[in-house]
């Protein structure tokens, strides 16, 4: 017990990785998840972390009322439009949309994200089909891309307009975001 209190005041060498994400996977790997695992906490609260949860690019996630310029604060970001992309006048962006890094310019329907083990969202089946119906993946090759992944959310809507007009879902997964 306590094996990282060396008595004999030896120093260990420290381990070198190549990038900060590996070495947080390997720590995670040897000391957390058993730790986690003995103690079955991802029984009672949530899974474990993945290889694509530690792989993947940071992601910033804009949240706003509708109309207030998300989808054209991502235009302007990268100097071009994306896939799926709905720019008007009135609340247009009605689904979740991730935008990231691609060879080929494309579409990916959140179900398949999901199953996807390279793509950090394998957590997000918990929300169900009708989340997923409203989720895609836009992937293309840019620079800005490189660096970071960007989720449009839909426009927030006010109270009961919000939980009629986009159905209970979305109602569900901003409140999940914002306690």
């Amino acid at each position: 017990m306590f094996s990282w209190a060396n008595k004999d005041g030896k120093k260990k060498d420290p381990e070198l990785f190549q990038t900060v994400s590996d070495g947080l996977k390997r720590l995670y790997r040897t000391k957390l998840f058993p730790l986690e695992d003995t103690y079955r906490f991802h029984d009672f609260h949530s899974p474990a972390l993945e290889d694509a949860d530690f792989d993947n690019k940071p992601m910033v996630l804009l949240v706003g009322q509708y109309s207030t310029g998300k989808t054209t604060f991502i235009r302007h970001l990268m100097e071009q439009d994306f896939p799926g992309m709905r720019i008007g006048p009135e609340p247009t962006t009605d689904s979740f949309i991730a935008v990231m890094y691609g060879e080929q310019e494309g579409l990916i329907p959140g179900n398949a994200l999901v199953v996807d083990p390279k793509k950090p969202f394998r957590k997000l089946n918990a929300f169900g089909n009708a989340f997923l119906n409203r989720f895609v993946c836009a992937q293309m090759p840019n620079a800005v891309l490189d660096s970071i992944s960007i989720i449009d959310t839909p426009g927030i809507l006010s109270g009961e307009k919000q939980r009629i007009s986009r159905g209970m879902c979305f109602f569900f997964i901003f409140n999940f975001l914002f306690l």
